[in-house]
C-alpha cells in the first residue's frame, strides 16, 4: 500500500443525492480508498435545498457547495454557480486539510480547482466528454427551443474541457473507447499522461443467483415466461425506444416474456406511450426508479439484461451490475460495449442497434442460453476483473505518483 495521502474528491453529485452511475461510482472508490487508509474529503454541489452543506459520513467529511437546485428552472445554470462558488470552498478546505492530490469527477469541478489558486495536482477523470454528451442531445432534439442556446453554451464547455485536460496532471479514462474520445476532440498531447482504468462493482452489494426463482418470488414477478431487464436512463442515447420496439418480435416467440424498464427521464411518459400503442402492455413494465436496496433482486430475478445503447457508451456501471449477480448481459456494439463484454464472450455483443435487431438477438438468445452456466460464467468474470481492490489499487497508484510529482 502507498503512504497515507489526504485526497481532495470533486464530483457534480454524491450518493446518495443522485442515483446516477458516476455518483456510484465515486461512492465505491471512496470507500475502496478509505479502506487502504487515506483520508478523502469529498466535495459536491447542492442538489437540493434540503441538502446541508456538511456532515461526517462513513470515515470521511462531505461538502457541498450552493448551486441552484437539480430540475429547478435555473438547475442549468449549475457549471457557473459551480466555477463561481466551488473555488473558495476549495481554498478553505485546503488551508484546513493540505492535500496532496485532488480527485475530479466532473470537468466544471476541474474547472473550479484551476480557478481556486490553490497547488494541488490533479488527477481528472474522463467518465465521458460533457461536449460530446451535449452534442448528441441536441442532435437528438432534447433543448427544442433553447436549442440555439445550447449550442452557444457547448462551444464554452469544449472550451472548458480542453483546458481541464491539459492543465491535468494525470487523467483517468475508463475505457479504450473514452481514451480514443480524447484523442479524436482534443488530439495526442494528452495520451502519455492518460491511464486506463475500468469502473468496479461492489460484489457483496451485487450478489450471486444460481438462478431467478428466489429473486422472482420476492417481487412477485411470474415464475413463467423469461424476464428481460434494463436499468437506464430514459433519454434517446439509451436506446430504450428501440428495445421496447423489438419487444413485438419477442413476444412473437415467446408471448410470456416480461421486460422490466428501470429508470426515469425525459422519454418517461412517450416511451410508455410507445408501449400502449404497440399493445404491450402486459409485456413491458416501465418501473421508474427502484431503490437501490431492490435493484440487486431485480438482477437477479432477469434471464438476462440487455443494453440497447444508441450512442455514446463510457462504460455501463448496470453491465457491472448485472454480470456480478450472475445476469448475462446482451448489448449492442456501441461505445465500450464490446469492449467490456467481448472477453467474457463474443457472442453478447449484437449485430445492430435498431430494433430489429436487438429482437433477433434476444430471441436467439432465449433460444440457446444454458441459465446455470452462463451465470457462473457472469459473476466469475467480474470477480477477476472488476472488484473494488483491483480498482481502487489501480487509482491509488496514479494518485500516488501525482501527489509525489512523478506523473
Amino acid at each position: 500500500m502507498e503512504d497515507e495521502l489526504k485526497i481532495l474528491c470533486l464530483t457534480d453529485a454524491f450518493w446518495p443525492d443522485h442515483a446516477g452511475g458516476i455518483s456510484k461510482t465515486v461512492l465505491f472508490e471512496t470507500q475502496g480508498l478509505l479502506a487502504r487508509g487515506h483520508e478523502l474529503v469529498a466535495v459536491s454541489r447542492r442538489l437540493r435545498s434540503e441538502n446541508v452543506l456538511y456532515e461526517r459520513r462513513g470515515g470521511y467529511d462531505l461538502h457541498r457547495y450552493v448551486a441552484p437546485a437539480m430540475g429547478s428552472i435555473l438547475g442549468a445554470a449549475y457549471p457557473l454557480a459551480t466555477i463561481a462558488n466551488l473555488p473558495r470552498l476549495i481554498r478553505k478546505l485546503h488551508s484546513q486539510y493540505a492535500f496532496d492530490v485532488a480527485y475530479v469527477n466532473n470537468v466544471f469541478q476541474a474547472a473550479a480547482l484551476q480557478n481556486s489558486g490553490c497547488d494541488i495536482p490533479m488527477v481528472y477523470v474522463f467518465h465521458a466528454s460533457a461536449y460530446r454528451e451535449i452534442e448528441i442531445d441536441l442532435q437528438q432534439g432534447k433543448y427544442k427551443k433553447l436549442t440555439w442556446i445550447a449550442r452557444v453554451a457547448n462551444h464554452w464547455v469544449r472550451f472548458i474541457e480542453n483546458k481541464v485536460l491539459v492543465c491535468a496532471d494525470a487523467i483517468v479514462a475508463r475505457s479504450a473507447f473514452m481514451h480514443g474520445e480524447i484523442h479524436e476532440l482534443y488530439g495526442d498531447r494528452n495520451v502519455d499522461k492518460t491511464s486506463r482504468i475500468p469502473l468496479g462493482i461492489d460484489t457483496d452489494q451485487f450478489t450471486f443467483a444460481q438462478n431467478t426463482r428466489s429473486a422472482r418470488q420476492q417481487l412477485g414477478l411470474s415464475s413463467n415466461g423469461f424476464i428481460l431487464l434494463t436499468v437506464r436512463r430514459l433519454v434517446a442515447r439509451t436506446g430504450v425506444e428501440n428495445l421496447v420496439l423489438a419487444m413485438k418480435e419477442v413476444v412473437n416467440k415467446f408471448p410470456d416474456t416480461q421486460l422490466l424498464v428501470i429508470g426515469k427521464g425525459y422519454l418517461e411518459k412517450s416511451l410508455q406511450a410507445l408501449v400502449q400503442a404497440e399493445g404491450l402492455e402486459k409485456n413491458v413494465l416501465m418501473l421508474g426508479f427502484v431503490s437501490e436496496e431492490l435493484l440487486p433482486i431485480y438482477y437477479q430475478a432477469a434471464d438476462l439484461f440487455v443494453l440497447p445503447t444508441q450512442a455514446y457508451e463510457g462504460f455501463g456501471l448496470s453491465t457491472l451490475e448485472a454480470l456480478a449477480s450472475g445476469t448475462p448481459v446482451l448489448a449492442t456494439p456501441v461505445g465500450a460495449n464490446a469492449e467490456v463484454l467481448s472477453p467474457l464472450a463474443p457472442e453478447l455483443v449484437m449485430h445492430g442497434i435498431d430494433a430489429e435487431s436487438i429482437g433477433l438477438a434476444i430471441n436467439q438468445w432465449l433460444e440457446h442460453s444454458g441459465e446455470t452456466e452462463w451465470r457462473h460464467r457472469c459473476r466469475d468474470f467480474c470477480m477477476e476483473n472488476f472488484t473494488r481492490d483491483q480498482v481502487c489499487l489501480q487509482i491509488e497508484s496514479v494518485l500516488a505518483a501525482v501527489a509525489k510529482g512523478l506523473s
